[in-house]
């Protein structure tokens, strides 16, 4: 597993934080370009990373979509520039769910924040890779990277690591410290990818000690922060 997770580096002048300084805030990439579409997949209550990013890119509720099938109303005193479905993703296209092929298919540079409760493997293990490239950026949290839980096996976790790695690097990790560390790699980690296409050239490798000061925020203020500065996450 630790070879699809390596981080790669960007400098931090172009990381920002969007969202709180808690659960639902994440780490991404800035300075490469502009996006045709937003994806929130998993919104329960909390939506500040959405507001943040539909106002720092100037997106609105035609190109900004929300998902989230265990909610009854969207929580819209963060942002009123997003079209809210009530369904879940997933691989399948039911009255209950959606597979996002629709978005998918026509944008070319999507932005997708995800947290989706381990739903997201047997989505992720749906899409083609040409499917997958569409997402020039991904913001996504991994749940059960340690065993078979979260409904899906290890195996087919592992195989997810190795898709988003096809077409995209990895350029920041934050581990969720409501779980924990086993055999150094995070129960559910906060992961953000870029697209490959949006580099001139591989990145070198990850060497700042993550989590970053004034970045990294804990997800819960209960249990101290979950240090990565080992490699697959840093490697000096």
């Amino acid at each position: 597993m630790d070879v699809f997770l390596k981080v790669y580096d960007i400098n931090t002048s172009n990381k920002i934080r969007l969202g709180s300084k808690g659960d639902g805030g994440y780490v991404i990439g800035t300075g490469f370009g502009n996006y045709d579409c937003y994806i929130s997949a998993g919104v329960s209550d909390e939506e500040s990373f959405s507001r943040d990013f539909i106002n720092m890119y100037n997106m609105s509720k035609y190109n900004s979509f929300a998902f989230d099938g265990t909610i009854t109303n969207y929580p819209y005193h963060y942002t009123r520039n997003i079209s809210f479905i009530r369904k879940n993703i997933g691989p399948t296209i039911d009255d209950n769910n959606v597979n996002l092929s629709n978005l998918i298919r026509t944008n070319d540079n999507i932005f997708l924040k995800m947290d989706i409760e381990g739903a997201e493997f047997d989505w992720l293990l749906s899409l083609k890779n040409e499917e997958l490239n569409k997402f020039k950026q991904i913001a996504i949290e991994l749940h059960g990277l340690n065993g078979d839980n979260f409904g899906c096996t290890n195996d087919k976790k592992l195989l997810c690591l190795q898709k988003l790695s096809e077409n995209h690097y990895l350029v920041h990790a934050h581990a969720n410290n409501y779980n924990k560390l086993i055999n150094n790699i995070p129960d559910v980690i906060e992961l953000t990818y870029i697209r490959k296409q949006c580099f001139n050239k591989e990145p070198s490798l990850n060497k700042t000690p993550l989590p970053i000061h004034n970045l990294d925020y804990k997800n819960s203020l209960l249990y101290p922060e979950i240090s990565l500065n080992f490699p697959p996450f840093v490697n000096n």
